[in-house]
């Protein structure tokens, strides 16, 4: 059982502008996605060095293995519509260290993100 496992995701395209319409668009249809799959879905501003005020984060509490599984079939799903499309994902692991994977829409490998994520669920 996953428990208090908090991800933060991180969508980028190498074709849209982030300011774009458009992108926004596809970015709100997987948070959406994410919100059906898994529910606990959180957006909130956070500090960024180089930038004025907060960038805005989105965040997904992961609370069972059966989260997780959801979460990564909403990623490999929307990164597939798009080899454009890219995705952070950013966790603390076992050890207190901030652990980061990058996936690009051409290069759909969550497999190790998947990994890493259960060998945490252990841990509270």
């Amino acid at each position: 059982m996953t428990t208090g496992l908090e991800v933060a995701l991180q969508p980028g395209s190498t074709r849209f502008d982030p300011e774009d319409q458009s992108w926004h668009d596809q970015v709100a249809t997987l948070h959406a996605a994410l919100r059906e799959e898994v529910e606990a879905v959180i957006r909130r501003g956070a500090p960024e060095a180089g930038h004025k005020g907060a960038v805005e984060a989105t965040l997904l509490a992961l609370g069972s293995s059966g989260a997780l599984t959801a979460a990564v079939a909403c990623f490999k799903a929307w990164l597939a519509r798009d080899k454009t499309r890219t995705l952070t994902v950013t966790w603390t692991d076992s050890t207190g260290a901030e652990q980061q994977l990058h996936v690009t829409g051409d290069n759909i490998d969550l497999q190790a993100l998947t990994k890493a994520l259960e060998s945490r669920s252990g841990d509270s």
